[in-house]
């Protein structure tokens, strides 16, 4: 990240930073003020020779093996309750606590003693030392002497300083004060998805969808049980925003991919395809995600032939019916061949089908990335829907895959999808709510009921539309803005690739 960044980042959340930086020097003051002042004073006692000729040659030998004693006797319970006796008598509610160590190369034991006052703290440090010393015995003075080098005098100065505790926590809360702000910018970031595509990007933002859950909801439960009203509306704002951006006319062909897998494209597909077709307006999805197809699943129809069959019109037989009288679903099919030369041969004709029946195609392609077929489908459809997972939303991946889609010259929109809404998007910003099931108006008096069979409801029958007839051949040319109808020959399609 450049150091720019860093910067603009600090100043555009700077409450964040000074919030941090005061808890820090608030949490590293009272861990320096609180606790009271401790105070250290120390003595040193050292073995000295005897004054006999015969313990002089002994010494060397004798002091190896009695300094390394000397501490666990200093700090020996026995020793220490005998030395806070010879306490004076004012200092002895002040004793605290006591330490021996030796330095093996000098031979000197030094004795430390810490107290809240720093007269107790050198008497009681003096006291250990000369019970250490008598505890000895006149024994020792055969082959060794303890002497106090130095007597223990009150420390000016606590030994429990204050004021660095309170400059390092002052030096971390900048640290952590700088590394808050960085993080509130990127949770402003990811709440605010739509500014950053447009700022870096560039790209159209069509519609942004909630999170709630992995996977996606199905279409069913979404726009007809209403389980996520909140989802719901947005793809339904989502298809108000493709009706603007697709050409005039009745027909048209959308592309729905991702950058990477399992950023949820198939349940954009399915929804899309659904609030489209709960307009009348007459949908068929595409399952052209030949290598993991999951349309039929999400769409709740079996799986069958589909796009790999050999025939256009076999793959329009095979079409599925939904629960949604204008929906049908061709799932993918059983894979014989790679899948591009499969979509390069068979999709293009099955889309020119669906236009002149003035149907809509919303077709499933896989992943831009390390797929061939997908930058082919881009180049026949009207609109290509990128879905980006808000949650792991990545700039450079997403310039990457708007430049394979640049070479199709196609339309190119994008869908956030599992984008974290604040509250007041959440509740309805005007206080109207969101539609749900309940709101629904009431069917009309004297509605015929559904037919039941056998205690449940039959399927719903899809309108028949009457198809307008092929005019008949004639030598003149057409007259201008007359639509003249496929012949079958493979040269009269020549536009199908870009309409």
């Amino acid at each position: 990240m450049e150091i720019r960044q860093v910067i603009r980042d600090v100043r555009h959340n700077a409450v964040v930073a000074i919030a941090v930086f005061v808890l820090c020097v608030v949490i590293g003051a009272a861990a320096a003020l609180l606790p009271a002042k401790k105070y250290t004073a120390s003595t040193l006692v050292a073995p000295q020779p005897p004054t006999n000729q015969a313990g002089v040659q002994n010494y060397p030998q004798v002091v190896q093996v009695i300094v390394p004693e000397l501490p666990a006797e200093a700090t020996a319970g026995a020793n220490e309750a005998i030395a806070r006796d010879h306490v004076p008598a004012r200092f002895r509610s002040e004793v605290g606590s006591v330490t021996a160590t030796a330095d093996p190369g000098t031979n000197i034991v030094t004795i430390e003693a810490t107290s809240s006052s720093p007269e107790a703290a050198a008497a009681y440090a003096n006291a250990v030392a000369k019970q250490l010393i008598a505890f000895q015995g006149p024994a020792a003075a055969v082959d060794y002497r303890l002497e106090q080098l130095s007597a223990a005098v009150p420390p000016t100065k606590p030994s429990n300083p204050r004021l660095p505790i309170v400059l390092g926590a002052a030096a971390f809360g900048i640290i952590l004060g700088i590394f808050g702000a960085m993080w509130a910018a990127g949770i402003r970031r990811r709440l605010s998805r739509v500014t950053e595509v447009k700022e870096r990007i560039g790209a159209t933002v069509l519609g942004e969808i909630p999170r709630v859950g992995t996977p996606g909801p199905r279409p069913a439960d979404l726009f007809v049980k209403h389980s996520e009203p909140l989802a719901m509306e947005a793809f339904q704002e989502l298809r108000s925003n493709l009706l603007i951006s697709l050409p005039a006319g009745a027909s048209a062909a959308i592309a729905v991919t991702s950058c990477d897998p399992g950023e949820g494209k198939t349940s954009v597909a399915t929804n899309i395809a659904w609030a489209l077709a709960a307009q009348d307006r007459h949908v068929t999805a595409i399952d052209c995600d030949l290598r993991k197809p999951a349309l039929h699943t999400q769409m709740g129809v079996p799986f069958g032939p589909g796009v790999t069959s050999r025939r256009t019109e076999d793959a329009l037989s095979h079409a599925s019916r939904t629960t949604n009288p204008y929906l049908d679903v061709i799932p993918a099919g059983i894979i014989d061949r790679h899948p591009s030369d499969i979509v390069s041969a068979h999709l293009p004709l099955l889309i020119e089908q669906l236009r002149e029946r003035h149907e809509t195609a919303v077709i499933d392609c896989p992943p831009l990335i390390g797929v061939a077929e997908t930058v082919l489908v881009a180049t026949m459809v009207d609109l290509v829907i990128v879905v980006v997972d808000a949650r792991r939303f990545n700039p450079e991946r997403l310039q990457q895959c708007l430049l394979r889609l640049d070479s199709a010259n196609t339309n190119v929109a994008i869908v956030l999808n599992r984008v974290r809404f604040n509250r007041q998007r959440r509740d309805g910003a005007y206080g109207y709510g969101h539609f749900r099931k309940a709101d629904a108006p009431a069917a009309p008096a004297g509605a015929a009921p559904r037919a039941r069979s056998n205690g449940r409801p039959t399927a719903v029958e899809r309108p028949k539309v009457l198809r307008p007839a092929a005019p008949e051949p004639t030598s003149a040319p057409p007259a201008p803005g007359a639509e003249v109808a496929g012949t079958g020959d493979p040269q009269t399609r020549s536009g199908y690739w870009r309409r």
